[in-house]
């Protein structure tokens, strides 16, 4: 994403600036934490637009690059921030780059595949070998185009704009894409494309798919990617919440188990990278109408088999976002063992709290004013709380 404009759009639209910036700092509303986080570092001024991380050294030093219209460089700092080496890519036409991920021998895979409006038809990964042993401050890429087969329209009508792309790894000699999805009404997929590792061009299409959640969109789209080759995991990220993707077959991520993790604040999470023994390092990008992000975070996850699959089917909430009414939708009711459902706003003050005996519920909600809620019950299957954001509007 090359700036922060479609948030604050998207924000406009609600009209209630104060519930968002409430849910930015009280991550508790959410329930327990199964991440632990720590802010490492505020990234240089150079850096605060990052939009991938990327290690060779098992988290002693990362790589990083910015999105926008900054020079086309990619930077090396320590984990205290500090810029260590700048490596100048020449012979290249920088448009969007939204991610970065490595192999083995340790290149490194820049994709200049941002696509905010699907309207691009000139998309690359550039492919630096080695970079860590190369002398001097620039380096001229090997080149890999691509074009999404699927795609026939620049842009494609907003029912099928799921062809922007921040989300990038490397594993079996193959390049994976996870597509951010920018559909409108949101669908909430994003798209698996394979690239082989090596120079050419390549016409692709979806391999695969994943719903990650019905919305909204900011909740829901993927921005980065990361894998974890000691213990076979791929994590997709948002801005507030990770998917990890673990016991699945050869690339068939979405064919094992998947879990559904929150992390403790809401910012334009776009980086994330594995370093060892359970611990990723992320950035966000500096949000400076809020002051916020801008940072390198170090986080560490539980080991898969420690973590309880996402029962996304507890009760589903729509619309989402609504403007009149709510209808909570319980597929599995049990009205002999059924727990209060509480509506409370982003300061925790409970509104509405009601037990439901039927599988199909409907609440007003015209009398609210805009912003951002909770809606929150207890899961007996899984022994914890379930929460659900819902966005009011006009």
């Amino acid at each position: 994403m090359k700036s922060n404009g479609s948030y604050v759009k998207y924000l406009h639209k609600s009209k209630r600036w104060s519930a968002f910036v409430m849910m930015l700092f009280i991550p508790w509303l959410l329930g327990s934490q199964t991440a632990s986080w720590d802010l490492k570092c505020i990234l240089d001024n150079k850096l605060q637009h990052s939009s991938g991380i990327l290690t060779l050294n098992q988290g002693q030093t990362f790589w990083s690059q910015v999105d926008n219209s900054s020079p086309a460089e990619l930077y090396e700092m320590d984990v205290n921030c500090n810029i260590l080496r700048t490596v100048k890519i020449i012979g290249v036409s920088k448009t969007d780059w939204e991610d970065i991920a490595t192999d083995f021998k340790g290149s490194i895979y820049l994709g200049d595949f941002g696509n905010n409006n699907n309207s691009r038809n000139d998309l690359k990964i550039y492919i630096l070998k080695d970079i860590a042993n190369q002398p001097g401050d620039s380096m001229r890429p090997e080149l890999i185009q691509f074009n999404y087969q699927n795609q026939t329209a620049f842009p494609p009508a907003a029912a099928y704009r799921n062809f922007d792309m921040e989300a990038m790894i490397w594993y079996q000699d193959t390049l994976h894409l996870f597509s951010k999805n920018r559909t409108d009404p949101f669908t909430g997929f994003t798209y698996q494309y394979k690239i082989p590792a090596v120079s050419g061009t390549y016409s692709v299409s979806p391999v695969d798919s994943f719903k990650t959640g019905d919305g909204p969109d900011v909740f829901f789209w993927i921005t980065g990617a990361a894998f974890n080759p000691i213990d076979t995991e791929l994590i997709l990220l948002s801005h507030d919440r990770l998917w990890k993707f673990s016991g699945f077959d050869g690339s068939r991520f979405f064919s094992g188990k998947n879990s559904l993790i929150t992390l403790p604040t809401y910012s334009q999470k776009e980086g994330i990278c594995y370093a060892k023994e359970n611990t990723w390092y992320v950035t966000d990008e500096y949000f400076s109408t809020l002051r916020i992000g801008g940072n390198l975070y170090e986080m560490k996850l539980e080991p898969t088999k420690n973590q309880e699959p996402v029962d996304e089917f507890e009760f589903e909430v729509y619309p989402n976002p609504a403007q009149t009414f709510l209808e909570i939708f319980i597929p599995k009711i049990n009205s002999d063992k059924s727990d209060p459902f509480i509506l409370y706003d982003a300061l925790g003050s409970i509104l509405i709290q009601t037990r439901i005996d039927k599988m199909r519920t409907f609440i007003p909600i015209e009398h609210l004013v805009n912003g951002v809620y909770f809606i929150k019950t207890y899961s007996r299957k899984l022994n914890r709380f379930i929460v659900k954001r819902v966005l009011k509007v006009d």
